[in-house]
């Protein structure tokens, strides 16, 4: 029998924090064992889905790439400019839609 693989572990808080250090700047994220699972993360970058330290969706970039331990998730942060301009648009659509901006 074969020992089951370890789960990858990422502080998507440190990580963000990281990131929001270096603007524009592309950082390894985290190494998945399985790209499935690396290309989920991105998308959830990318979004912010789950994620709130990526907020506002789309203030943040992110790819995988093939290395020799897996698949790394690396990502940037866009910018200040570019994270208020997202929240006023968010705060936007919601008083558009009736709802809370928070």
């Amino acid at each position: 029998m074969t020992r089951p693989r370890k789960r990858t572990h990422t502080s998507h808080i440190q990580a963000a924090a990281r990131l929001r250090e270096h603007p524009g700047m592309w950082m390894q994220v985290a190494v998945y064992p399985v790209a499935y699972s690396a290309r989920g993360a991105a998308h959830r970058i990318r979004t912010a889905y789950r994620l709130p330290a990526y907020a506002p969706a789309g203030a943040f970039e992110a790819r995988v790439e093939q290395i020799d331990e897996g698949t790394a998730v690396v990502a940037r942060w866009l910018g200040a400019q570019v994270e208020a301009d997202l929240w006023q648009a968010a705060a936007l659509a919601a008083v558009h839609a009736g709802g809370d901006p928070r």
